[in-house]
């Protein structure tokens, strides 16, 4: 049977991820870090872990890895509401536990398959915008670092480590930079790729694509974008893998 461990698996999308691979009849394993979040993954068919990844050394993070032997790990964590009170929290989770749990899955050594999540328009933005931007899209960008601009500077930081440190980690990661969500629910299709901020799209959906990376390995060592659209969730996962279409270096470098 496989497996997978979800870190930050008490959030709406890794509930979400969790519930779809139950059902595909996945062992899953739910790193959280609070007890009130057991009840809610054991009615999900998930097995709890209590760990807290911003108090975690990469050594303990290692520990947890290898007591699951997972297939893949799925990195959901994000600051969340405490960044709202406290930014230093996109930080401290959305960056920096990000980048232990990369090296906790070299010290750990059995797992190598890693779907983070990410953000659409995490970018160098002392660069030309990106190629596929329309003039709505910057205006959506500007808003969104002036808004927010602690927690894009960190998910660009942990996508830029995990991308770019790869040669000694090794990992075959994929990396997966939804646009805001939408109060919908699953649709069963987005557009996916190279594509601009909007539409919103729903994490029911997001989800869906985080079981068809897993599914795909050709979608191995991508970075891509997803938005709402009508096309239906595999096959566009499909066409990114294919193509083999790499957001990365207009990006972030």
């Amino acid at each position: 049977m496989p497996s997978a461990l979800i870190f930050g698996g008490s959030g709406k999308l890794a509930k979400f991820i969790t519930e779809r691979l139950v059902k595909k009849t996945y062992t899953v394993y739910s790193v959280i870090r609070r007890e009130e979040h057991i009840p809610g993954l054991y009615e999900l068919g998930a097995t709890p872990i209590i760990q807290s990844l911003e108090d975690s050394t990469v050594a303990e993070l290692a520990e947890v890895i290898k007591s699951s032997l997972p297939d893949v790990i799925i990195f959901a964590a994000g600051g969340g509401w405490r960044a709202h009170k406290d930014p230093t929290f996109n930080r401290i989770v959305d960056r920096d536990a990000a980048i232990k749990v990369f090296d906790a899955m070299v010290e750990a050594d059995c797992t190598k398959r890693i779907i983070t999540i990410s953000t659409a328009d995490a970018r160098n933005r002392s660069r030309p915008r990106p190629s596929w931007y329309n003039e709505e899209d910057q205006k959506v960008s500007d808003d969104l670092w002036t808004t927010l601009p602690r927690y894009m500077e960190a998910k660009l930081e942990a996508d830029k480590n995990l991308v770019e440190q790869n040669m000694t980690r090794t990992l075959d990661y994929t990396i997966v930079r939804p646009t805001w969500y939408n109060g919908g629910g699953w649709t069963g299709k987005i557009t996916a790729g190279r594509v601009g901020m909007s539409p919103k799209v729903s994490r029911e959906d997001v989800a869906d694509v985080f079981v068809a990376c897993i599914e795909n390995h050709d979608t191995i060592g991508l970075v891509f974008e997803v938005v709402g659209g009508d096309i239906p969730v595999g096959e566009a996962v499909r066409r990114v893998a294919e193509e083999k279409i790499n957001s990365f270096e207009e990006l972030y470098r």
